[in-house]
């Protein structure tokens, strides 16, 4: 169970460190390409050497490795545009519903115990997920960095994020039930964070010679308070599944507990305002959460 605590501590801070991007210049592409770089910095400081090593090219995590390293870019932008136009609150919900996609999964190839109560969870859920991002009228005290949500192509974006956010929890469950990975060793999600950084540094290696992206040493920096909670919410996530929890339990546990923090964190901090369908919205979600994790 700490390990599961120390994930959801990990993850609220990220949720946090995004809102406060645009409030100092940080330009949210570079950020995040620093912060995987801060994270293999991290694996290295973990596990003593150099995270990336010629012998994980014939491990059977690689192929998934490369495929959460590309997942993960995306999704990480998706999770930021999500903050940035909706607020906190709703982009953590989001990510968190992945749990639609997750247990199922879980329960129908692994067979984890299932019962009516999940099954009347993921009911809820879905109403949740339509009233989340229900637009709403309700200012955000005037708040500038966050944008109105007229169009439609907007909508889509929370929706993107958690897609992806559901991929990512369900080839982490896989690698993990297939033994693929020693659960106290950062060497699998270490390589992630290298592919992903990768594929950032060339993009944006790019931007800066053509001049559409400048190099400022805030996004360095935001990069590197993103990047260690980062690693510490994925770390302590394979972990928790590595501990024998179940993964039906473990991701609808972690979810709501981020949720609530999240929650309560944008409303103190942030003063964040949502409409009334909005926070039906969050209430459904819970409560669905909290039916799955029976």
């Amino acid at each position: 169970m700490l390990y599961l605590v120390l994930s959801v501590c990990c993850s609220v801070i990220l949720g946090f460190a995004f809102k406060l991007f645009p409030r100092f210049g940080v330009d949210r592409f570079q950020a995040i390409v620093f912060n995987y770089c801060t994270c293999i910095v991290c694996g290295w400081i973990h596990l003593g050497r150099f995270p990336v090593a010629a012998d994980g090219l014939s491990a059977p995590w690689l192929p998934f490795a490369l495929l959460l390293g590309f997942i993960f870019i995306g999704g990480f932008n998706s999770a930021a545009l999500t903050v940035q136009y909706f607020g906190v609150t709703i982009s953590q919900v989001m990510q968190k519903m992945s749990i639609l996609i997750t247990v199922p999964f879980a329960i129908l190839v692994y067979h984890e115990s299932s019962g009516t109560s999940k099954i009347l969870g993921f009911l809820v859920a879905l109403v949740a997920i339509v009233l989340v991002n229900w637009p709403s009228s309700a200012p955000k005290n005037g708040q500038t960095d966050v944008a109105p949500r007229s169009s439609s192509f907007l909508i889509l974006i929370p929706l993107i994020t958690w897609l992806l956010a559901g991929v990512i929890e369900v080839v982490l469950l896989h690698v993990q039930q297939q033994r693929m990975i020693d659960p106290q060793s950062p060497a699998f999600i270490t390589t992630v964070f290298g592919m992903a950084a990768l594929i950032g540094l060339c993009i944006s290696v790019v931007g800066w010679r053509t001049r559409r992206m400048q190099f400022a040493w805030r996004n360095v920096l935001g990069g590197i308070i993103l990047g260690i909670p980062n690693y510490g919410s994925m770390l302590f996530m394979i972990m928790a599944l590595g501990s024998g929890l179940e993964g039906s339990f473990v991701f609808p546990a972690m979810n709501v507990s981020i949720i609530l923090l999240t929650t309560i964190g944008a409303v103190a901090l942030f003063e964040e305002k949502l409409g009334r369908l909005n926070w039906l919205g969050i209430i459904f979600a819970l409560v669905a959460i909290a039916l799955i994790s029976i």
